[in-house]
């Protein structure tokens, strides 16, 4: 499988106006990597469930919501793309502040050219914090939910 150079070309596009320290894109046997800065190795992020998207959505890019520093796991973005808390417009939320999540519980979508990636909590627990907001851009690594032991 060759990659298309219209998609390519948008991905170049989205990496020169994006802030991110690392971009991962894989299609069918096509894969890459992009970096940018000092990235320490550390371990590979499980992958995402990655499925076509319903309907393209535009939404408009917020400043990220502060992170508040909480005790308990992280749940962090795959990849770069754009955070949505919910399957569609109009849909109630995957999760809100106060939900038990397990490990296999989707907390949210990021969207990344069209394809819409499912993440899930990896973690059982309560969500104790949520960290974007709707159409936030988000980067690689980033935090999204904290995660606290349930009792």
């Amino acid at each position: 499988m060759t990659i298309d150079l219209e998609v390519l070309a948008a991905v170049v596009r989205l990496l020169k106006e994006a802030e991110f320290s690392e971009f991962r894109y894989a299609k069918g046997d096509v894969s890459f990597v992009v970096r940018r800065g000092d990235v320490s190795e550390g371990p590979t992020p499980p992958p995402s469930t990655i499925a076509p998207a319903p309907a393209p959505v535009a939404a408009p890019v917020s400043p990220s919501a502060p992170v508040v520093e909480t005790d308990g796991a992280k749940v962090r973005a795959p990849l770069l793309g754009t955070f949505y808390s919910r399957p569609k417009p109009g849909e109630a939320v995957f999760v809100k502040i106060g939900d038990r999540v397990e490990p296999d519980t989707v907390v949210c979508i990021v969207e990344v050219m069209k394809l819409m990636n499912s993440v899930s909590a990896g973690v059982r627990g309560v969500v104790a914090a949520i960290h974007a907001r709707d159409g936030d851009l988000v980067e690689f690594g980033q935090a999204l939910f904290t995660v606290v032991e349930a009792a």
